[in-house]
């Protein structure tokens, strides 16, 4: 056995000699880029903050896995407990004091129907944002919430830390190794400090939430439950000083006035002259079957976790020593060498992409890792995941794989091209926009999203999902090493490039590269991209270049794969295509110095995101195709100089200095603004922090405002306010900051 291994090796190491570029060969051979850890500053001031000058802002808080949250932030009753929701409750949170017979509180509740209690006023109140805690300060008390940031171990692997942390990407953590059962504990965990050190009477402090029909929970220790089975959520406390209750209001509840209703919470009463730390878990639990359609899951929390009950029990166990831990995974921000706009991003869009996570097990007991589409709910968007993978990476690399081989098993299709209005040709494999909208699964190889015959949003995505697919699978594979599951794929990557190259045009001899044909999934419509709404610049998939940026990047990818598993010939075609794509790119520069946004409809609207496919050649150990100097160094020196003349003319500037993803409109998507900044900055190494910075401001500004601040992390912004792509989970784009030096 050892011998015919010897012999394996031997052989991949001279088929990978044999390819032209085969970058990838680096993953298995060592050669690696710098260790995110590298460009942490070990000494940097964690103490500073970066909480926007707009503090009251929602956040999810969040266990990973649960979709569930506690969201916090914004005035009014425009929070509170969540399972299975799509934008922010309107459950009142009471957290505050009762003084010399005054009642005041942290301003998140509805005042109106509250007339007992006073909120504190804004300027009483300071905030301390962070990626794990959140802490809201008075001069009376400080309450933080803390959830996780941290890996969920391989449930099928036989070392749930295996081999798959090898680049970069799985490189970002900078949390401890947990056991899955405590990684996906349904809770997260609070903090409320009462100071009464200088008053001369006692002071009661309460927790409490509108949470709806209230019990007090009896498991041996103070607690209250909310809802009825199968959701229910619970707050809960091993401080044996305090008092659970429920009301009708919580201004019965503090005259003493409990009973039945709505509000459960938790007083305790500080001495003069005191000072007092009462901590708490919120739990969460949803029991039994969740989701319909094509597959019956349940969360796979529920094997180590029975109800309500146990959740609440195992965390109120510890929890100094559990607040701790979560307090500690703030270092993956706090320690980076990013500026405070950038922590405060990362920080808001990683709250907001656990609060969509949802670890599933299906009837055979078979993992589902699935991430929700924020207020769309639509269950692992591809064209979602294969921005979310860098984080994902970071995290744990096997849910990469999971949902590869979930989409490659399950939500993958055959599709022919439309050569005429009246005639097909051949096409190949793709993959479906989604797996669902929560909570039904739609049967395989369809999505809930993609409809025929229709022109825009909601048409199919055939191209775009291919290459997604490809792209994940070539950084999953440089990224981790595992070998094993590339020779899995060997027969799956030779039908992902004969479906590209179909797409292109079935003669060799007729190919440019760029995608000529819909899918005849499409109709009577038109292939779209992931940019559905941004603008005509980026809509269509047909000719178009941000799609032809990704392209390029897939095929240099196969031509990696391919050769490590033994496909010469294939490769050499794949290489090919990438030549052929990059002429062709080359061939549409604009007098100006962009590269039109379509081949084929003679447009010549300016778009950042041509260069945002380079991404993926990067973190695929492809150094020698994102090199100034390498094969491409024509097209990287066009790519440098069209993103140059987009943001210095003002073409894709808006008037406060953020980036518009098109010129011709003024709808842009932070995720991608995030990612196409690193593209800039990083792979394509040009100086371009002043207008990233301006950028990241009017970013801070954009989520912030009065009108956006209630939806937690918004992606779909116009002039400046969120209007879509809501509660969204995508941001964490901005995880690849942490690959860049400082500034």
């Amino acid at each position: 056995m050892h011998n015919q291994d010897d012999q394996l090796g031997t052989t991949r190491r001279t088929l990978l000699r044999a390819s032209a570029l085969s970058g990838i060969a680096a993953a298995f051979g060592g050669t690696r880029l710098a260790h995110a850890a590298t460009l942490l500053a070990p000494n940097a001031d964690t103490s500073a903050g970066f909480t926007p000058a707009n503090a009251f802002f929602n956040a999810h808080h969040s266990p990973i896995g649960a979709y569930s949250t506690f969201t916090l932030g914004y005035p009014g009753a425009n929070g509170g407990f969540g399972i299975e929701q799509n934008l922010p409750g309107s459950q009142s949170v009471f957290v505050g004091v009762l003084k010399d017979g005054v009642a005041t509180a942290l301003p998140f509740f509805d005042a109106a129907t509250e007339t007992a209690i006073t909120a504190y006023p804004q300027s009483a109140v300071t905030r301390d944002f962070r990626v794990a805690s959140d802490a809201f300060s008075t001069a009376d008390f400080s309450f933080t919430l803390y959830s996780p940031v941290r890996s969920v171990p391989d449930p099928a692997a036989a070392t749930p830390y295996s081999n798959l942390f090898k680049g970069p990407l799985t490189g970002i953590s900078t949390s401890g190794k947990h056991s899955i059962q405590e990684a996906l504990l349904p809770a997260i965990f609070a903090e409320l400090v009462v100071d009464n050190s200088t008053g001369t009477t006692d002071i009661r402090a309460a927790f409490a939430v509108a949470g709806g029909t209230a019990e007090l929970l009896n498991v041996g220790v103070p607690g209250v439950v909310f809802g009825t089975a199968p959701s229910r959520t619970a707050i809960v406390t091993a401080d044996t000083n305090a008092t659970a209750f429920t009301a009708a209001s919580m201004s019965d509840a503090i005259v003493g006035a409990a009973g039945p209703g709505p509000i459960g919470g938790l007083f305790i009463t500080v001495g003069a002259g005191k000072t007092h730390t009462i901590r708490f878990a919120l739990c969460f639990h949803r029991a039994g079957t969740v989701t319909t359609g094509a597959r019956a899951t349940s969360f796979w929390y529920t094997q180590y976790y029975a109800d309500i009950n146990a959740v609440a029990l195992a965390a109120a166990q510890n929890l100094p020593s559990r607040i701790a831990s979560f307090a500690a995974d703030n270092k993956l921000v706090d320690n980076s060498v990013l500026s405070a706009n950038q922590k405060f991003l990362l920080s808001q869009a990683i709250h907001s992409y656990y609060g969509n996570t949802a670890f599933l097990a299906d009837s055979s007991g078979a993992p589902w890792w699935t991430v929700m589409e924020g207020q769309y709910q639509y269950m692992n968007t591809f064209d979602l995941t294969v921005d979310q993978l860098f984080f994902e990476l970071g995290m744990n690399p096997w849910t990469v794989k999971n949902e590869l081989d979930n989409f490659a098993t399950s939500y993958s299709y055959q599709s022919g091209t439309e050569i005429t209005a009246t005639s097909t040709g051949a096409g190949g494999i793709s993959f479906t926009h989604d797996m669902g909208q929560w909570p039904n699964f739609s049967p395989d190889g369809s999505s809930a999203y993609e409809r025929t015959d229709v022109f825009g949003t909601f048409s199919f995505m055939t191209g775009e999902q291919l290459t997604n697919w490809i792209l994940i699978a070539g950084v999953y594979a440089a990224q981790t090493g595992d070998l094993g599951w590339v020779e899995q794929n060997a027969g799956l990557f030779a039908q992902a490039l004969a479906s590209l190259q179909n797409r292109d045009n079935v003669a060799a001899s007729q190919r440019d590269g760029i995608e000529s044909y819909n899918s005849t999934k499409t109709g009577t419509g038109e292939e779209i991209t992931t940019y559905d709404s941004v603008g005509a610049g980026l809509e269509e998939a047909v000719g178009n270049t941000y799609l032809g940026g990704k392209t390029f990047s897939a095929y240099v990818i196969l031509e990696g794969l391919l050769a490590i598993t033994g496909r010469l010939d294939l490769a050499a075609q794949a290489l090919a295509q990438a030549d052929r794509l990059a002429a062709t790119l080359l061939a549409h520069v604009t007098s100006t110095g962009f590269i039109t946004s379509n081949v084929y409809d003679g447009s010549s609207i300016a778009v950042i995101p041509v260069i945002e496919g380079l991404v993926y050649s990067y973190f695929a150990d492809r150094q020698d195709v994102v090199s100034p100097t390498g094969r491409y160094a024509t097209l990287i020196a066009a790519l440098q100089r069209h993103l140059t003349t987009v943001i210095s003319t003002g073409l894709c500037i808006t008037s406060d200095g953020g980036w518009k993803l098109d010129s011709q409109s003024d709808n842009t998507w932070l995720s991608k603004i995030f990612l196409n900044e690193f593209v800039g900055r990083q792979v394509l190494d040009l100086n371009i922090r002043a207008s990233t910075d301006s950028a990241d401001a009017a970013s801070v500004n954009w989520l912030t405002n009065s009108t956006s601040a209630r939806l937690a992390f918004s992606d779909q912004i116009i002039k400046g306010i969120a209007i879509g792509s809501e509660y969204y989970p995508r941001g964490v784009t901005s995880i690849l900051w942490l690959q860049e030096p400082a500034a």
